[in-house]
């Protein structure tokens, strides 16, 4: 789980804003994240990934290690944060997979928006290299997450 507080009140406002927007009062976040590492990395980087995902052309993403225990599922909610920190889009997790790094599906990666597969595969070493310092590996377990854009701040 980030270190985002979901009772943040600019998250809070933006979640009723969403379900005034919905007409349906939407269940408090799962997780309040942003793609692509902190904001404090790469805000370009962020703002790019999120508008993809308001797009729908991100459609997927991938996490490691994987967070234990595991605080959201399918259907759950989470707030997308933008390049400087603030709420841009709501998504809706539709589905997880946990697998081997080497046996992530061409499709999933491809949905990741980040380029080829072996982009996906190269990008995601040296970020979590980077990231948590963390080594991934074929053998590490990741969890492939697909999720739905519900509610987008832009576009």
């Amino acid at each position: 789980m980030s270190s985002v507080d979901p009772q943040r009140p600019d998250v809070v406002a933006f979640l009723g804003a969403a379900s005034a927007a919905l007409g349906i009062k939407l269940a408090a976040p799962k997780d309040v994240f942003n793609f692509g590492g902190g904001a404090r990395d790469d805000p370009v980087l962020v703002d790019k990934l999120l508008h993809l995902a308001i797009a729908g052309k991100k459609t997927a993403t991938t996490s490691f290690p994987i967070p234990e225990p595991l605080h959201w599922g399918v259907g759950d909610i989470s707030v997308i944060l933008d390049g400087r920190g603030i709420p841009g889009a709501v998504m809706r997790t539709v589905s997880m997979v946990e697998c081997k790094f080497k046996d992530v599906a061409v499709d999933f990666a491809l949905a990741e928006a980040e380029g080829d597969y072996e982009a996906y595969r190269q990008g995601h070493i040296e970020f979590y290299r980077k990231e948590d310092g963390h080594e991934i590996t074929d053998e590490s377990m990741v969890l492939c997450e697909r999720f739905e854009v519900i509610y987008p701040k832009y576009g």
